[in-house]
């Protein structure tokens, strides 16, 4: 980036990166090893990224906004940030399925005592 302008190769190749993000992520649903509830948050990534590619005076903007140096400064800002927030969101969710867990545990620990004290009853009849 050379003056506020990126070079037109560079463009292409970050264009050709993010349709290929976007494509994994599309081949990842087909396939269902990515629900749709949580591929939404990586699809709009892929989109900011993409708006940021074919788009880079956003960037050049929102750094001056922002105060800071270099654009590329602010796209790791952002993707930290991004990053951040994903991980907090997966840990809600695998703290909210931890839960669940302990609770069937516990639901078929009750369960697996009240069919051995049926059968037993049925031994004694």
């Amino acid at each position: 980036m050379l003056n506020g302008h990126i070079d037109p190769a560079f463009r292409a190749l970050l264009l050709v990166g993010v349709v290929v993000y976007l494509s994994v992520i599309i081949w990842l649903m087909k396939k269902q090893k990515l629900l749709v509830r949580y591929a939404i948050i990586w699809l709009f990534s892929g989109a900011v990224l993409g708006v940021f590619a074919v788009f880079p005076y956003i960037v050049l903007v929102l750094r001056d906004i922002i105060q800071i140096v270099t654009p590329s400064n602010l796209i790791f800002m952002i993707v930290i940030a991004f990053l951040l927030l994903v991980s907090l969101s997966l840990t809600s969710i695998v703290s909210g399925l931890s839960e669940k867990l302990k609770k069937l545990a516990q639901q078929n620990a009750l369960l697996e005592r009240r069919v051995r004290e049926l059968e037993e009853k049925q031994k004694e009849s």
